[in-house]
């Protein structure tokens, strides 16, 4: 943890006063003209899969480590200068382990250049900004379902807390003409990529000790929207270039460059909403870092779903998912013969239906059911037994979470 991270959530998390009748956690204290307030959210789920495994033991008792506790703090010292931190708890089985993390803190100094435009600069740990859900996506009240599409947003692989942050900075521009909206953001930071399991995944090899190093992480995120967000493009990239120093002597050094483009697009009416990414992740390593996957490799990710907002408290979901390893190898053939491998290790086709009910003032509990084939976005650390090619092809999986906000 950078420094200046560690300032912003000192900063922030020593102001904690008391709770108020209304469910809100608030502050009385003052610095400045700035308004200070907390909040937070605690979700516990519970996952049962018919083969393999997800988030856990999930086959056939079904498997409770699956939970998100999250509580943030945000405030203005100055009108235009705000800090705000988040501490999260995570625990997904065997794809996440680490518990109690800083999910972010920062400082945002936001300059009004007119009534139409407004510029701004945030810095310290901050959220990757990438496609429609990423900066938010821990929080189950701003998904969609109970987990993400995985073809995109890869909640089982340990990759994941790489694409959720980085300590750097982040420059951001809005500007607004009538009912339609501009924003672009771009990111330099350094990417929190040397864990066991992102090295892993970013070198190809099943055990990388060693050290990733290199220039900064860049992202980058265009948008338009239509009356407040009824019709949103957006585009966004990651650019990440980096050298992986090994410390060991039977696993190489090497280089690492991955180019993630994605498009996202939604349409919003009272009650439906249609969202649709699509998305590719170009890879190409050095030859020292040659193992049984290509040297230079671009897997296919995409999802398209509706929303139905069929009474105030209920909300239904479809979904349709779709991850090929390689766009040129669809079936995953061609992948299956150089590994030995099933072909439907190299791919997965989810659909998924869902449901969810606030049933009361800050309470929720949703549900999920998905009918999947292929297995080539989940875990191996939750499923060794896909690198001897003994996983299920075909399965079931029904997640639940039940959440509280305040």
């Amino acid at each position: 943890m950078s420094t200046f991270s560690k300032f912003c959530c000192i900063a922030t998390l020593t102001i904690f006063a008391f709770g108020l009748p209304n469910g809100r956690i608030a502050l009385a204290f003052e610095l400045g003209v700035g308004d200070w307030q907390a909040h937070g959210f605690a979700s516990q789920g519970y996952t049962y899969t018919s083969g393999n495994n997800f988030f856990g033991n999930s086959r056939h008792d079904g498997s409770f480590d699956f939970r998100e506790i999250g509580v943030n703090v945000a405030g203005h010292v100055y009108p235009n200068l705000l800090i705000a931190a988040q501490g999260l708890y995570r625990d997904a089985g065997g794809s996440d382990t680490d518990n109690f993390r800083l999910d972010f803190a920062n400082l945002d100094y936001r300059y009004p250049i007119n009534d139409e435009s407004t510029i701004g600069i945030r810095l310290g740990r901050i959220k990757n900004p990438f496609g429609l859900y990423n900066d938010t996506r821990d929080v189950i009240w701003t998904r969609p379902g109970v987990t993400l599409p995985q073809s995109v947003y890869f909640d089982a692989l340990a990759l994941r807390q790489a694409m959720i942050a980085s300590d750097g900075g982040l420059i951001y521009g809005r500007h607004t003409f009538g009912d339609h909206g501009l924003s672009a953001e771009f990111v330099t930071a350094n990417p929190l990529d040397n864990t066991g399991g992102a090295t892993e995944f970013l070198t190809g090899f099943p055990t990388a000790p060693g050290r990733m190093t290199g220039r900064p992480l860049l992202i980058g995120r265009a948008g338009y929207q239509w009356k407040e967000g009824r019709f949103r493009l957006l585009f966004s990239i990651v650019d990440l270039n980096r050298d992986f120093r090994s410390s060991s002597s039977i696993v190489p050094s090497g280089n690492i460059k991955t180019l993630y483009p994605l498009a996202s697009a939604q349409l919003n009416f009272e009650k439906w909403s249609f969202t649709a990414e699509y998305g590719q992740v170009i890879t190409e390593r050095s030859e020292s870092l040659r193992t049984l996957i290509p040297l230079k490799n671009t897997s296919e990710s995409f999802y398209v779903q509706s929303e139905y907002r069929f009474a105030p408290a209920w909300t239904a979901l479809l979904r349709f998912d779709a991850f090929f390893a390689d766009i040129h190898d669809r079936s995953g053939k061609r992948l299956a013969q150089m590994t030995g491998l099933p072909k439907s290790n190299f791919l997965s086709r989810d659909i998924t239906f869902g449901l969810r009910w606030t049933f009361a003032k800050n309470f929720m509990v949703a549900a999920d059911y998905h009918r999947i084939h292929g297995t080539g976005w989940l875990s191996l650390a939750d499923n060794p037994q896909l690198l001897q090619g003994a996983g299920d092809p075909n399965w079931d999986l029904v997640t639940v979470m039940f959440s509280y906000r305040f």
